[in-house]
């Protein structure tokens, strides 16, 4: 279990990969972001050579990998939420995402002495390597209990 004290500024974890399927991005679309360059081949083709997944789609799938690959061995309390996401280039069926995170800095609590939160930077890239998405989100995390 990774605590508070384990997580050192420049800390950088790896978040595997994941291949986006154009199955998966038209039923993220059409539930959560019905905009016609998600849905429609021809509008999609027009605009960026093809459909691309939502931005929340890959923030989401952002999400997943941290969750598998970092907060599933850490000591995470909860989330207060995101201080910047950036969605930086389109994705595309097809598309192999990787991800890694790195922490920013740490910081206890001044009211809680059992924890402390953790500034993180989260970044996806494709298949060619470019950034898709940046995140800087921060966490609760529990500091190590005493013996």
């Amino acid at each position: 279990m990774l605590y508070l004290q384990d997580l050192k500024d420049g800390l950088e974890f790896d978040l595997g990969s994941y291949e986006v399927s154009r199955e998966e991005m038209l039923d993220f679309s059409a539930k959560y972001d019905p905009q016609a360059f998600h849905l429609d081949d021809a509008v999609g083709e027009k605009l960026f050579g093809g459909i691309i997944a939502s931005g929340w789609h890959t923030a989401s799938i952002g999400q997943r990998l941290v969750v598998d690959n970092f907060l599933g061995k850490a000591a995470c309390l909860a989330s207060p939420g995101c201080e910047k996401v950036g969605f930086h280039q389109p994705v595309y069926a097809g598309d192999v995402l990787s991800g890694k995170l790195t922490v920013m800095e740490t910081k206890p609590s001044a009211s809680k002495p059992d924890r402390g939160t953790a500034k993180l930077n989260i970044e996806l890239t494709n298949t060619h390597g470019d950034r898709v998405l940046s995140v800087v989100g921060i966490v609760m995390v529990a500091c190590r209990p005493a013996p």
